[in-house]
């Protein structure tokens, strides 16, 4: 990066420029960007990873070279309008099958500690503690979660 601003640019593109970063030097990286951004430099970031897409100011979405979304991070996650639901036991992976085999879940993906089940409506996310099997989920944790880039990239990805 040094030698990109050597030349005092009015855009600075840049690839996937954290990509293999320790998490203290990610987040040092994007301070340094936040300066650039306020001396009046436009930033271009390519990135896999959807928690630095969401400090952007504008992101697009792309699957196998489709935009699949232009918005703020904000307007991105607005877009999402399908009940989220934040699904856990102590069996994980049956528990995974389960949910994607419920006829009131559109998808379902493992999501960090959780896996997260998009629902058809409102009144299945009501009914869906009602219909995973507790006795075959050991310690089961079900709760509403809000969706955020990540999930939205996920849903738009299946429709490509």
């Amino acid at each position: 990066m040094s030698c990109a601003l050597i030349h005092s640019p009015s855009v600075l593109f840049l690839d996937e420029p954290t990509t293999g970063v320790d998490a203290v030097s990610r987040k040092e990286f994007w301070e340094m960007l936040r300066g650039l951004k306020a001396k009046g430099i436009t930033i271009l970031v390519s990135t896999p990873y959807m928690d630095e897409a969401g400090l952007c100011d504008r992101v697009a979405l792309l699957q196998k070279g489709k935009i699949l979304s232009i918005n703020t991070p904000t307007g991105v996650v607005g877009e999402f309008k399908q009940p989220l639901m934040a699904v856990k036991s102590a069996n994980m992976l049956p528990l995974l099958r389960e949910l994607q085999q419920l006829d009131i879940v559109t998808d379902a993906y493992p999501f960090g500690e959780y896996h997260h089940a998009v629902m058809k409506d409102e009144q299945a996310a009501l009914s869906l503690t009602d219909r995973i099997n507790a006795v075959n989920n050991k310690d089961l944790v079900i709760k509403r979660t809000e969706a955020n880039i990540e999930d939205c990239f996920i849903s738009l990805m299946k429709n490509v």
